[in-house]
């Protein structure tokens, strides 16, 4: 009997390790609402499937501050534990990424990436910047990244400096100073590096077994991939200018219909789009200035000035285009160059128009006068009737 118990003793020893199950979601881009939906559902698929941690991999420039805050009591209340680890090498926790990452419940950075600068900016500039609103601004911050980081047990005092200071360290430093738990090069690793390690989840402490990782990939959905695609601002740009060139060729050319259809959707994706991502009023406003002069090319014969006027307003690096969205990440603007070659085909569709609907002059005609209405060609008043080319030798056999 003592024999079959050792055997079983010595069986259950040898045997291997059940698997732990941890759910993964990445994070590569700016902080904003579908970055919240995308959480939420890790985390409820994550708790089904009775995974023992859920891994979120950051690399982020930033987002919105109401956001990374909705994102931050979501960690914060989680079910299960949560583990944000920046990375690849190089990549970063800046801005918002930093309230995120001090808000896990292991917070973990691969070697060669930073942490910090989470000074809040405004998108709005102005001459005589709002003093008042600004330290309110930053003074809010500040208490809710050291709220944060007193209840992870983290480094107060640099979480405090990395809002009003925009301090940034490295993964060694962090570690140093405690700002994050642990340095590893790969999941893997971070893995084995935190087995054991005793977290509270909610108001229960929960005792970490990641030792033989089961990775379980959880993929955006459709919506939220269709959200992060038309809320760039490269993309965004090119939804609006695209659009209204569309609707500039069917009003020129009514009755072509598909152009018409084709801008309307346009207008209305990047709509969406504008409705996600922060816009800078001034730029809108500006861009707004070149489309009313892009329009008012249909009705008033300016010799290419109100197109040349769209191009100032909204087509220079530094007025509409640029002002119009901004990134998240510090003074990082996006203009690659399909951007350029899209505006500059638009100008070339408001020149085509302005000559499609410019008057020839006509031997014995007075000056033409503009037409009425979308699309309606200018009125020519001639003294006698017109005849076409090939009635010139009529002309002579009259004449003799």
């Amino acid at each position: 009997m003592k024999r079959i118990a050792i055997a079983a003793l010595l069986s259950l020893l040898a045997a291997p390790a059940e698997a732990a199950r941890i759910y993964t979601m990445e994070v590569k881009g700016p902080i904003f609402t579908p970055v919240l939906q995308y959480l939420s559902i890790a985390l409820d698929q994550a708790e089904k499937g009775q995974a023992a941690a859920l891994l979120l991999e950051l690399d982020t420039p930033g987002g919105a501050l109401d956001t990374t805050k909705e994102i931050v009591q979501t960690i914060l209340a989680a079910p299960l534990p949560v583990i944000v680890y920046v990375s690849p090498s190089g990549a970063g926790a800046t801005s918002a990424g930093t309230f995120v990452t001090l808000a896990a419940h292991v917070a973990a950075m691969a070697p060669g990436t930073t942490i910090g600068a989470a000074h809040p900016v405004s998108i709005l500039p102005s001459d005589q910047p709002n003093e008042i609103m600004e330290k309110k601004i930053e003074n809010y911050a500040v208490s809710f990244i050291e709220a944060i980081a007193s209840q992870r047990g983290r480094n107060v005092q640099w979480a405090a400096e990395a809002v009003r200071q925009s301090a940034s360290i490295t993964a060694e430093q962090a570690l140093e100073k405690k700002v994050v738990d642990v340095i590893a090069p790969s999941r893997e690793a971070l893995m084995v590096a935190i087995q054991g390690r005793e977290v509270k989840v909610r108001d229960s402490v929960v005792k970490l077994e990641t030792a033989n990782p089961q990775f379980h990939e959880i993929d955006m959905t459709a919506e939220q991939r269709f959200y992060f695609f038309v809320s760039h601002p490269t993309i965004i740009f090119l939804l609006l200018v695209g659009g209204l060139a569309a609707l500039y060729i069917e009003f020129t050319h009514p009755g072509a219909v598909a152009p018409g259809v084709v801008g309307a959707i346009c207008l209305l994706l990047a709509a969406i789009g504008f409705s996600i991502v922060p816009v800078n009023l001034t730029g809108a406003a500006l861009m707004g200035l070149g489309v009313a002069m892009l329009l008012s090319e249909l009705f008033v014969p300016s010799f290419g000035a109100l197109g040349v006027g769209k191009g100032c307003a909204d087509g220079p690096p530094t007025i509409g285009e640029i002002w119009g969205t901004k990134s998240d990440g510090p003074g990082v603007f996006r203009r690659p160059g399909p951007v350029r070659a899209l505006r500059a085909g638009t100008f070339g569709v408001s020149s085509w128009g302005s000559k499609q609907r410019a008057p020839e002059r006509l031997d014995g005609c007075a000056e033409a006068s503009p037409g009425s209405g979308w699309g309606s060609a200018p009125r020519v008043r001639c003294g006698s009737p017109l005849r076409a080319a090939g009635d010139r030798s009529t002309a002579r056999r009259s004449r003799r």
